[in-house]
């Protein structure tokens, strides 16, 4: 289950593009919370300082956050989108989704590999290529931290679909069924060796085919 942590949503006064360089420069993120059942979007700023160590997390999309906000409430909701600066990657804006108890919604949960180390296609050179997310759809109180694919019995060329993981009967993938989660492919350098040898063989076999005619 998706950790649940709690960020004070503070009241914006002011909108536009100054306000906001300015309000990032005070230490706060603009930010607004929208979703279901709600009459309007309501805008405010957090603690920049609180939200970057949770991004830093590595998993804030399944995250189930209690937001505090200007008027007192609280509110369960997933942080639904966060926009960076494309240079410098500081936090632009952040955009919070009410979610109900009892309303299933679609996330991108990461996913974990583990059992690298007893691979038996790795340990022969095999690279592993793999998912970071799949989109699940549940309720919030189901959102899964991560979503781990075991690979240790893989050998070179084994794959794993999405039909072949075991998950909860609480989730539903949204993805392909058959759509490749991981697999420990043989190594590219390698392959483009082969093909450089074959391409070889190839014109000599040609070369001597020619002669032979002659």
């Amino acid at each position: 289950m998706s950790e649940l942590v709690t960020i004070v949503m503070e009241p914006r006064e002011k909108s536009g593009k100054g306000a906001r360089r300015k309000l990032r420069g005070e230490g706060f993120t603009p930010c607004v919370f929208y979703g279901p059942a709600l009459p309007e979007p309501v805008a405010g700023k957090v603690n920049s300082t609180q939200v970057t160590r949770l991004l830093e997390g590595g998993h804030w999309e399944t995250m189930r956050v209690t937001l505090k906000l200007p008027s007192g409430g609280e509110e369960m909701c997933i942080i639904r989108e966060v926009q960076r600066h494309p240079l410098t990657g500081n936090l632009l804006h952040l955009d919070f989704m009410r979610v109900l108890k009892d309303r299933k919604l679609t996330v991108n949960v990461p996913v974990r590999v583990h059992g690298r180390d007893s691979c038996p296609g790795i340990k022969d050179g095999g690279v592993l290529e793999n998912l970071h997310e799949i989109e699940i759809e549940t309720l919030p109180v189901n959102i899964p931290e991560f979503i781990d694919v075991d690979i240790s019995a893989l050998t070179l060329g084994d794959m794993i679909h999405v039909k072949d993981l075991k998950l909860s009967s609480d989730l539903t993938v949204l993805a392909d069924p058959e759509e490749v989660v991981a697999i420990v492919a043989a190594p590219k350098v390698m392959e483009e060796g082969v093909a450089e040898v074959e391409k070889e063989v190839e014109v000599v076999a040609k070369g001597k085919a020619a002669k032979a005619e002659e």
